[in-house]
């Protein structure tokens, strides 16, 4: 991480925090505080990339960030729900929302959240007197600290591959966090192997051999990145802990298979050893799998990667299976050392890595759900994404909108009257200015062109879309003709099989939604409507509806961030009788949520953490009311039962875009 990975500015008693690295952005409201003054990372217990000091009588932090209390000799006050607490001494307050803030405090500090205990508006920390409170940040996102080149030699590809673990920030179980594992170092393809001095191979004790082939070294760098394996030629593949045991992982999709399960197996055993590290909180997996288990998790924290792998291999992987996370992504790869460039990127979320032939998956993802299937192919089929290098590219370099300040504009059609875009109750999903939107019947190539240079969240462009360009009213606007902007995402009908004829969009926009079928009106609106609430451009595809659509970029990418700093929940509504079922899927950061923990504020559900991309579900039906009561906190419902226009009219319904 560099040393700009994070920024502080202050202006008029609002400390603004700027993750340089990954774009989110939270401002602080600091009474009565004048300046701020550099700080060490020595004042706390976790990695920060960067800190400062600031004299203040309250800071409040909007929004309704997940909140952490403990003491500096380590004893855990547990997570923030509802209520006010008061606490003396010195404090960590560990607060996550659109990056890590970590605030120190020595002294008597009263806090709370502001508002609906189940909604709130802010979370507010006040003291007795001005106090000086040491804040800290850390980047969610991050760079590769190196380059390595690889020749097509298996043999160079496993060097590099041995040294993908560099980035790792620390060797402990912690590592499941996705903030302290770092962005892994970049492969190139060249004429001589090259691994910088800055890079090493970590020292676990953990080796994986595989044969000396292309395919299957692509295959295993998850477990290289992760384990801190050393990779070296074998007659078969098979991971090797120490001198005590040996397992292995046969070869093709088996291999594949046996590394998406073991990776899977020790991140959810892993987050289980963690529970007594940097942070206690009450883990739902832990009450469930610990009692099974032929070891005490926390015993295992301080032991060595190989010793806790052997152990985990105690466990069978059906026994853990319930509780592993939905993956995000996996990256279908051919089994080249060109391929291997898009490692590094793959790895930083911890996506899957698949090889085929042609790197296109083997077979298309599910109507519904995740994973999203990733290809460096410019041919893919639906619910795939075509990330050629120059998409990889432009990934690295997007920004995300302010969700208040985001814009978009539709092509093809006039401004609706009624129902649409901008009335939307913005409010309720906790955004505290109206996104604006335009609409165009049509453009000429000028003006699209000058549109296409503003920076907005999205565009959807409504009109015919040939392999030479955008037509518009006075002819072709090309591809490559188009302005180098800042466009966050793109979508239009797109009736050629391949992608490669959009390359140069990729100067303009991040990504590209590309449906078989245009869309009306309505549904352009609806995905633009979750577009700007922060969902990805995959899910905001899919909460629309859209199916047959393929993409050009990283479609786990949002283009928009609400000042709380993660997307709407989604919630899934089954009518049982004269109850309803509720249920959701833990993924309010959609592209790097392996590892992390999440929660509900809801009373009906546990207050206990699950890991991000699982399941969770109110145990009892809920009433007609109570479910009423739930429409209007901030989250997105879907129903199963009923069309808009036989919705039971004793429910009160959200906005219209925003229900199925």
């Amino acid at each position: 991480m560099t040393e700009d990975a994070v920024s502080f500015s202050l202006s008029d008693g609002e400390l603004t925090v700027r993750d340089e690295a990954g774009s989110g952005e939270v401002v602080v409201d600091v009474d009565g505080a004048t300046s701020v003054t550099p700080a060490t990372d020595a004042w706390f217990d976790v990695p920060v990339d960067a800190a400062v000091s600031v004299e203040t009588s309250s800071m409040e932090v909007q929004g309704a960030p997940a909140t952490q209390l403990r003491r500096v000799d380590g004893e855990n006050y547990g997570s923030l729900t509802g209520g006010t607490f008061s606490i003396d001494g010195e404090t960590y307050v560990d607060i996550t929302t659109a990056m890590k803030l970590l605030v120190y405090v020595d002294g008597e500090m009263t806090g709370r959240f502001v508002g609906d205990a189940e909604n709130p508006d802010s979370l507010l920390l006040t003291f007795d007197d001005p106090t000086r409170i040491v804040v800290g940040a850390r980047s969610f996102h991050d760079s590769p600290i190196a380059t390595m080149t690889v020749t097509d030699d298996p043999e160079d590809l496993m060097t590099a591959a041995s040294h993908l673990g560099s980035a790792i920030k620390e060797w402990s179980a912690e590592r499941s966090w996705p903030t302290l594992r770092g962005h892994p170092p970049a492969i190139e393809a060249g004429d001589e192997l090259d691994v910088p001095d800055c890079l090493s191979v970590p020292d676990t004790d953990v080796t994986v051999a595989v044969p000396p082939n292309t395919a299957d070294v692509l295959r295993v760098t998850p477990l290289a990145y992760y384990f801190g394996a050393d990779v070296v030629s074998g007659d078969r593949a098979e991971l090797r802990l120490g001198t005590q045991h040996v397992e292995p992982l046969g070869a093709g999709a088996e291999l594949e298979q046996s590394v998406d399960d073991l990776l899977a197996h020790a991140i959810v055993l892993d987050s289980l050893v963690r529970i007594d590290g940097y942070y206690s909180l009450p883990r739902y997996e832990y009450e469930e799998i610990a009692p099974e288990l032929p070891f005490y998790p926390p015993e295992l924290y301080d032991e060595p990667i190989h010793r806790q792998l052997l152990e985990y291999l105690e466990v069978s992987f059906e026994t853990i299976r319930p509780y592993m996370p939905t993956w995000h992504a996996v990256g279908t790869l051919r089994p080249t050392a060109a391929a291997a460039e898009a490692v590094p990127y793959l790895l930083s979320t911890l996506a899957r890595v698949h090889v085929t032939p042609d790197g296109v998956p083997r077979q298309s993802p599910p109507d519904t759900g995740k994973p999203l299937d990733l290809s460096p192919s410019p041919a893919v089929p639906h619910r795939t994404a075509a990330l050629p290098t120059p998409a990889r590219e432009r990934a690295a370099e997007h920004e995300e909108r302010r969700s208040g300040d985001a814009s978009v504009l539709f092509v093809g059609w006039e401004a609706p009257y009624g129902a649409g875009f901008t009335t939307v109750d913005w409010s309720r999903f906790k955004i505290d200015a109206t996104p604006t939107a335009t609409y165009r019947p049509s453009v000429t190539r000028a003006e699209l062109r000058s549109l296409l240079a503003e920076e907005y969240a999205h565009v959807h462009y409504g009109n015919r879309v040939t392999e030479e360009g955008f037509v518009c009213s006075d002819g072709v606007l090309a591809f490559e003709d188009c302005p180098d902007g800042s466009v966050g995402a793109i979508s239009f009908v797109w009736g050629q099989r391949t992608t490669a004829a959009l390359t140069d969009l990729l100067d303009t926009v991040s990504v590209a939604c590309l449906t078989d079928e245009q869309l009306s009106i309505e549904e352009a609106q609806e995905l633009a409507v979750y577009l700007v609430l922060g969902r990805s451009v995959a899910s905001s595809a899919r909460l629309t509806g859209i199916d047959a659509v393929r993409y050009l970029g990283d479609a786990l990418l949002p283009v928009a961030h609400r000042p709380v700093g993660y997307c709407p929940t989604v919630f899934q509504v089954e009518r049982a009788d004269d109850k309803f079922h509720v249920s959701t899927v833990l993924d309010t950061n959609e592209r790097d949520l392996i590892g992390r923990v999440s929660t509900s504020r809801f009373q009906e559900l546990s207050d206990r953490f699950q890991l991000s991309g699982t399941s969770v579900c109110i145990p009892e039906p809920v009433s007609g009311d109570e479910l009423a009561d739930m429409l209007t906190v901030d989250g997105i419902f879907r129903f199963d039962w009923r069309t808009e226009s036989e919705r039971d009219p004793a429910l009160s319904a959200p906005d219209d875009l925003l229900t199925k």
